[in-house]
């Protein structure tokens, strides 16, 4: 068994005991002192005067050697980057157990499931929430859509000092989205809901970005009950140019509520509206969606409201505290996937 203390302190012992014995002092006074057997001290002071003080220090203790090569620890952190089903599994879901079991597989080596979840959290591999994306999506058009036509946009609304405007709508459902609470053991929360869960509040949202020094502006409007379509989509965009001075060009999704003769009539009464379309299946690039997921992910999870309009009620005090903080909405901006010239 390895005595207790570091490597220097063992050292340090040892030297002192050769020393005192050197100045005169028996072995068994020397090991009383340091409370070590006589035996060691007569040791230390053998190994000493054979070979010298290098025989004496402590033989340094590297530990458990790895169980991986380097390039099978390279290996390991190359799989948690491509899809399970690359690998034989039938869902979208790593875990230690399936890695352990891909390297007993591959290299004959047993790696217990809790063992191996800290050995993949000291190499920055952590459980995370999978991102959905669409399978219609086309990256490519997509980076030729941000490459060519958002800079043309940029650049027309700066020529004409243009407000840019992203649009976007979602709904708020009766039925909460839960987040972890805590509570005893094997006794949860209990939400009470609804029975009728399909009740719904749409929201409509526009954030705005002025052709003057890059202000920042939100606005919304919530429909209990309801939906947003076409006629409601125009109304929002009149209420908005009553609001927005000079140009304005809107860039939303390619959505039925975003077609139709009510938004015709409204491009031929306003010349200075002009209407934009992003790429089909790319919500990153629109920071509305960082809005909506902060409504529903942050201020209204585990909320149960009575009805929609306890819910409308909600949804309405939340976006107007976000209506007013600038850092907020700069921050929805800046974390979506749509560039800014400078």
């Amino acid at each position: 068994m390895r005595p207790k203390g570091t490597a220097e302190e063992l050292e340090r012992r040892r030297l002192l005991a050769v020393h005192r014995v050197e100045e005169g002092y028996s072995p068994d006074e020397v090991a009383r002192f340091l409370g070590v057997t006589v035996r060691s001290v007569q040791r230390w002071l053998r190994l000493y005067r054979q070979i010298g003080e290098g025989a004496i220090a402590p033989i340094p203790h590297h530990g458990r050697a790895p169980k991986l090569w380097p390039s099978q620890e390279a290996t390991v952190l190359y799989w948690v980057t491509r899809s399970p089903r690359d690998y034989g599994f039938r869902t979208e879901l790593w875990t230690a157990p399936r890695i352990a079991k891909l390297i007993e597989r591959d290299w004959g080596i047993h790696f217990h499931p809790r063992y191996l979840n800290q050995w993949l959290t000291q190499r920055g591999v952590t459980p995370q929430l999978p991102v959905r994306q669409a399978r219609e999506r086309d990256q490519p058009a997509i980076d030729r859509w941000l490459s060519r036509d958002w800079l043309a946009i940029q650049e027309r609304a700066q020529q004409r000092h243009a407000h840019i405007v992203l649009i976007d709508e979602a709904g708020l459902l009766l039925a909460p989205l839960l987040r972890r609470s805590q509570a005893p053991r094997g006794r949860p929360m209990v939400l009470k809901q609804r029975g009728r869960h399909r009740d719904k509040v749409s929201l409509i949202a526009a954030l705005t970005l002025s052709p003057a020094r890059g202000r920042l502006g939100m606005y919304f409007r919530s429909y209990p009950l309801s939906y947003v379509t076409k006629v409601e989509a125009a109304d929002f965009l009149r209420e908005l140019l009553r609001h927005l001075r000079g140009e304005v060009i809107v860039l939303w999704d390619g959505g039925s509520s975003h077609k139709g003769e009510p938004i015709r009539e409204l491009l031929k009464r306003h010349p200075r509206l002009s209407l934009e379309r992003l790429p089909p299946y790319a919500p990153d690039l629109n920071p509305v969606e960082l809005l909506w997921e902060h409504l529903k992910y942050d201020e209204l999870v585990n909320f149960a409201a009575q009805d929609a309009w306890e819910l409308d009620k909600e949804a309405h005090e939340v976006l107007g505290r976000v209506q007013h903080d600038s850092q907020r909405l700069r921050g929805f901006w800046n974390h979506c996937e749509l560039p800014l010239a400078g």
